[in-house]
């Protein structure tokens, strides 16, 4: 979109214009859900977040100063995606690779370092039992919030907190010790 067609799209969401705003939406939403994981690297996180810029930019349509829609959109889901890791205590978003790497690779575990499976394996044991439940239903099962909700008959938002808690557990154990690893 160039700045023209911005400032009129712009003009129109701040009258209240919700058949624009939904088409701006429906044109961002994916493109932006596909860049927020690469921040993040969590579907549901992502969308959640991508939402919240959206539903931001509707309340305060009157206020906000954008100059370029798409400029604004990516900054703001920028913004979103380090302010949920920070608040998930992540410093470095490398720490969530190695999970990543592991949970996509889970069939082809002899790729891996055979140690560092172990020491995954370790760290999902480790965790409360219904929160290792959840985590390998999300991740190794494939199955989405709603269901593993339905399934264990707890509220998605219990689902939601507990699967953050054990990759914030997750990450801080794996993360000690790919630390000691790299020094030693």
């Amino acid at each position: 979109m160039n700045e023209l067609s911005d400032q009129i799209l712009i003009g129109e969401i701040r009258k209240g214009n919700k058949q624009v705003f939904k088409s701006l939406y429906n044109s961002y939403f994916e493109l932006l859900i596909q860049f927020a994981y690469r921040i993040v690297f969590d579907k549901d996180v992502c969308k959640d977040l991508v939402q919240e810029v959206f539903i931001t930019l509707w309340e305060k349509r009157e206020e906000v100063t954008i100059k370029s829609l798409k400029w604004y959109l990516y900054t703001a889901v920028k913004n979103k995606c380090l302010n949920h890791l920070r608040s998930l205590g992540v410093k470095d978003k490398h720490q969530v690779l190695m999970i990543d790497a592991f949970l996509a690779n889970h069939a082809d575990e002899d790729v891996l370092d055979p140690e560092l499976v172990k020491e995954i394996n370790r760290a999902l044991d480790s965790l409360p039992p219904q929160m290792k439940k959840m985590f390998r239903l999300k991740y190794l099962n494939g199955l989405t919030l709603l269901e593993i909700a339905e399934d264990l008959d707890v509220s998605v938002s219990t689902v939601k907190t507990q699967l953050g808690r054990a990759k914030q557990k997750l990450r801080s154990t794996l993360f000690q010790r790919t630390l000691l690893i790299f020094f030693l």
